[in-house]
């Protein structure tokens, strides 16, 4: 069995806040005042822990990220995720990197400090709300990418996401634990998305910041109606808007953190609002041929990848488990769930 890797508590992680000198210096922080420092548990994801503390001088809440492994197989993951908030600081809707640690002399782990955002989830159901998502996905798509980017460029983002469900779907596969209904289900969709590979591709649309995982707690909106910020770069590439739109409108998507599902007429009145925040800053391009093979991708990736999941949660050496994600797992691979996704993507 492999090692489980050390998990970081709030202890811990108050430990490593008042002894990381090079933190102190980032931050500005008196070594005298570095004694001050308390790290409180924030939210847990499936590869990262995070911590909020506050500048003993300014009061200023931070965010203390420890990484415990890529999804996309990095070495230097929580490095990738900084440059890629470091990249997106014109779009102003995104959290301020203040410091960098991939030393991994945090037990193993890398780790980043950026600015705490103030927001509640989004909530589908308000109008509000949608509308700065709307914004907030045009804004950052907008931001220019040059030979600077230091984000992954997919030579086909589609193809990309295609091969990607079949590597999930081969792993779930392979395992005892995968029930031959889904297997046969999930075959049968895989094929379908292969047929959506057909839609022209041109690599000119290819050319936009995508986070790749548009899920509603992702999107932090104030209450007061100042601008809201987009948070969690743990998968950001190169890409196509298409991508981020459809995974945005998946029920894939919208039930991981509610039961919402939007209708045919409320994901057109989304794509209408989104190419209005868009106000010409970028052309539509093949978008509308692009999206809907996208509707179909990002619908498989969904499911495969909870299959991946629900195979991975079985092994005693994963780091972090978490019981929403393991009851949401259930859900994604139920018979209703997945013929409600056949339905509305296919």
């Amino acid at each position: 069995m492999a090692d489980v890797p050390f998990e970081v508590t709030a202890d811990i992680a108050t430990d490593y806040l008042r002894r990381n000198r090079a933190l102190h210096e980032a931050l500005e922080i008196e070594s005298g005042d570095a004694d001050a420092l308390l790290a409180k548990p924030l939210q847990q994801g499936e590869h990262n822990a995070n911590f909020t503390f506050h500048h003993p001088s300014t009061g200023a809440k931070l965010v203390l990220r420890v990484n415990y492994s890529s999804q996309m197989g990095l070495d230097d993951q929580i490095g990738y995720e900084y440059r890629a908030l470091e990249y997106l600081q014109p779009s102003g809707r995104v959290p301020r990197p203040r410091f960098l640690d991939d030393s991994k002399q945090l037990y193993g782990h890398g780790a980043l400090v950026m600015d705490f955002c103030v927001g509640e989830w989004l909530d589908y159901e308000v109008p509000r709300h949608m509308q700065e998502a709307a914004a907030m996905l045009a804004d950052i798509h907008a931001v220019p990418v040059d030979d600077s980017c230091p984000l992954q460029r997919p030579c086909d983002p589609l193809h990309a996401q295609i091969d990607t469900c079949a590597t999930f779907l081969a792993n779930y596969k392979s395992s005892s634990l995968a029930d031959d209904w889904v297997v046969r289900e999930l075959e049968r969709m895989m094929a379908l998305g292969r047929r959506a590979l057909e839609a022209p591709f041109d690599p000119a649309d290819s050319s936009h910041v995508l986070n790749t995982e548009a899920v509603a707690v992702h999107f932090l909106i104030p209450e007061d109606g100042t601008a809201g910020s987009m948070v969690d770069w743990e998968k950001p590439i190169v890409g196509e808007v298409a991508q981020d739109v459809a995974y945005f409108l998946s029920p894939t998507t919208t039930i991981w953190d509610t039961e919402y599902v939007f209708s045919m007429e409320e994901r057109s009145a989304f794509l209408r609002m989104y190419w209005g925040q868009v106000s010409g800053r970028f052309d539509e391009g093949s978008f509308e041929q692009r999206y809907d093979a996208y509707v179909k991708s990002n619908c498989l990736i969904g499911l495969t990848w909870s299959a991946n999941a629900w195979v991975e949660y079985h092994d005693p050496a994963r780091p972090l488990k978490n019981e929403k994600t393991y009851e949401k797992l259930k859900q994604y691979l139920s018979r209703d769930f997945i013929e409600q996704c056949c339905d509305i993507c296919f």
